[in-house]
């Protein structure tokens, strides 16, 4: 059984005694997530209080209704994708939009951790600042869906699944941005790209 696969059924292990009425279980989610979720959060709207209060109310109501919850097949997908909800919901009710699609409400912020390593003496700001100007002009989707493949345990019929798209769409998306970069900025800043990403 491979690592992601045990990780997964561990979970499923902890979201059983948590809707069982487990404190310890619940406080182990929360402190197992919560990073993960405003890392996610932040890159969907930089309003740092209102991913703070989504994340907040997505717990309480997790602990409000646990009783009535089922069981996920995975759960960092099942808390992304329920913070994505609220915090698009929240963003329509403070703009009255409810009708405007969420690609005209979601401004994807991708940005890079940097490890401190240079590629044949090129500065780490000389070698981000052609890929972030390209990853800035893509589209918010586009840019989620490079976050979500590389930043999350996420497959891509969960990915296709977060963005209401199919599986094989998101693979082939992911397929396209990659070969582009690699026609842009060739294999140095396609080395740099998933040394950004961590994979």
């Amino acid at each position: 059984m491979n690592k992601g696969l045990k990780d997964r059924e561990y979970w499923q292990g902890i979201w059983e005694l948590f809707i069982n009425g487990n404190r310890l279980a619940f406080h182990e989610i929360y402190n197992e997530y919560v990073d993960v979720l405003f890392a996610y959060g932040m890159k969907i709207t930089p309003n740092r209080e209102l991913v703070q209060d989504c994340i907040q109310d997505l717990f309480i109501s997790l602990y409000k209704y646990r009783k009535n919850l089922t069981k996920p097949e995975y759960l960092e997908f099942y808390l992304l994708r329920s913070l994505r909800r609220t915090i698009i919901k929240e963003i329509q009710q403070s703009k009255k939009v409810a009708k405007v699609g969420e690609e005209e409400l979601l401004s994807f912020h991708l940005k890079f951790d940097l490890e401190e390593q240079l590629i044949e003496g090129e500065s780490a700001d000389n070698r981000t600042a052609s890929l972030q100007k390209m990853l800035a002009n893509l589209d918010p989707r586009k840019r989620e869906l490079l976050y979500l493949k590389f930043y999350s345990g996420l497959n891509y019929r969960e990915i296709g699944d977060l963005l209401g798209i199919k599986p094989d769409t998101a693979k082939k998306q992911v397929y396209r941005l990659l070969e582009d970069l690699r026609g842009r900025f060739g294999q140095k800043l396609m080395e740099l790209f998933c040394l950004c990403f961590r994979t």
